[in-house]
């Protein structure tokens, strides 16, 4: 009955969402997508939580709050603005880790878990960059067959983990489209909630093309990382995470770690957790990996996740079939997406709106959680309105 329910949930929605012509800081209300329609592991907060200066002192409503202005598509606009337009929820500014500008919306505080959706995919990396320098896995070069020979047969067969984790691994896999129920994730996800195991699905995934030469969206590739993460370790990608990253990092909160009925963590998504916390994630990059004196993260693992020099995960070179696609505005690398330009900035992003900004250069950190529908279309404006904001805290 649970399967039966969580499917027409997921359903509606994707019809609710596909058809529904609502202003942008609206959403329907069978579409709650910060709450998890699926089973969950529970993360445990911190034995030890990272402190964030002043937090305590930020209720998230009322008094003065960070702005800026900048040019987009040839139009002056404001961050403030661009908050609401794009459906904010929680948002969070970070200098160091010194709170500059906390704010929620929609009845949201301090205290809500958020729905990571892909912006999870940056954390799974992580555990994939932490489990090489473990020796767990070998190299990034090695082929994902190696690790898991369930997929011989299928189209991750002699694909370089590498090329997994730059979204290259040549499956046949299309995330052009969120409304679509027979593609990319949305399908993923529906065929998960009524039983069908996400390795069972990764089995069944043919090739494409030949990998590294192409970046194709597929969020199949986040699972088989976490997959990887879970047959080395012997234990759930869940766990892993719980005490590589989240005691380790000093995160403050209880979080939420989705998974199949065979017990799978999802890897792609659904990392439920505080904007704060989520700001603590930031910062663990921002901090080349280091808290509080500890490497918790490679310091090589930070950089290459957040570089990279293969001409077709370059910005404006990534889905060349449509050159004004949002998408474009940014380069990619281990699971993130990576600004243009030599500002040396990048973010995790979401479906929905979901991001969390770093630029160290400006020594920003920048949590963004919505509610957008329009957000792949907003994800372009993101980057320019987080560099207006990290200038405008510089002056």
């Amino acid at each position: 009955m649970l399967k039966r329910i969580a499917v027409s949930a997921v359903t509606m929605t994707l019809a609710l969402a596909a058809q529904w012509n609502a202003p942008a800081n609206a959403l329907p209300l069978p579409l709650l997508p910060h709450l998890p329609f699926y089973e969950t592991d529970t993360l445990p907060p911190s034995s030890h939580p990272e402190p964030l200066t002043g937090e305590s002192n930020w209720s998230g409503s009322g008094g003065a709050h960070l702005d800026a202005d900048y040019v987009f598509n040839g139009q002056r606009r404001t961050v403030g603005e661009f908050l609401n337009r794009s459906s904010t929820r929680g948002f969070l500014v970070l200098r160091d880790n010194r709170i500059l500008d906390e704010r929620y919306f929609g009845g949201y505080s301090a205290a809500s878990r958020f729905n990571s959706w892909s912006v999870g995919k940056s954390i799974t990396a992580a555990a994939v960059g932490i489990a090489v320098a473990d020796g767990k896995i070998g190299s990034v070069d090695d082929p994902v067959t190696e690790y898991l020979p369930e997929l011989a047969t299928s189209g991750y067969n002699g694909v370089r983990i590498r090329d997994v984790l730059h979204m290259s691994s040549g499956i046949a896999y299309d995330e052009s489209t969120n409304t679509d129920p027979t593609k990319g994730s949305t399908n993923t996800m529906i065929r998960m909630v009524a039983g069908i195991s996400l390795p069972d699905q990764a089995r069944g995934i043919p090739a494409e093309r030949p990998p590294g030469t192409l970046w194709n969206y597929a969020s199949m590739d986040s699972f088989v990382l976490g997959w990887i993460v879970a047959k080395v370790t012997g234990a759930p990608l869940s766990e892993f995470v719980r005490q590589r990253i989240w005691e380790p990092a000093g995160m403050a909160s209880e979080a939420l770690m989705g998974h199949d009925y065979a017990g799978n963590t999802i890897g792609f998504c659904c990392y439920h957790a505080t904007v704060r916390d989520f700001a603590r994630f930031g910062l663990l990059y921002l901090h080349d990996g280091d808290v509080g004196g500890r490497q918790i993260v490679p310091r090589a693992w930070i950089h290459d996740s957040t570089h990279s020099t293969e001409p077709y995960l370059q910005p404006r070179q990534l889905i060349p079939a449509r050159p004004n696609a949002s998408e474009n505005a940014y380069g990619y690398g281990y699971q993130w997406w990576l600004g243009d330009g030599d500002r040396g900035d990048y973010t995790a992003v979401g479906f929905l709106g979901q991001f969390i900004y770093v630029s160290p250069r400006d020594n920003i950190v920048i949590v963004k959680t919505s509610e957008d529908l329009n957000s792949t279309d907003h994800m372009a404006e993101a980057l320019q309105a987080f560099r207006a904001l990290a200038d405008a805290t510089r002056r």
